[in-house]
Parts: C-alpha cells; sequence; structure tokens
C-alpha cells in the first residue's frame, strides 16, 4: 500500500507518495504530518 503525506515547511504545503516500506524511514519526529492511505 501506498500513502500520501502532507507536512508545512515555513508557508508552503509539501507532500510525497510514500510506500509503506519506506514510510518509517520519512517521518521526522519535530513535524506534524497528515498520512493518507492510498488503495490500489
Amino acid at each position: 500500500m501506498d500513502y500520501l503525506i502532507t507536512w508545512v515547511e515555513g508557508d508552503e504545503v509539501e507532500y510525497r507518495f510514500i510506500p509503506a516500506d519506506e514510510l518509517p524511514q520519512v517521518l521526522e519526529a519535530e513535524k506534524n504530518y497528515i498520512v493518507i492511505p492510498l488503495h490500489n
């Protein structure tokens, strides 16, 4: 399963599409994320 993650960097909203196995390495403790599962 893939995920869409979004977060704020300054005045910009950033986003990435991430495979499930990469999700733990991408998330940083100091940021607030919105994580949305994408169903295929």
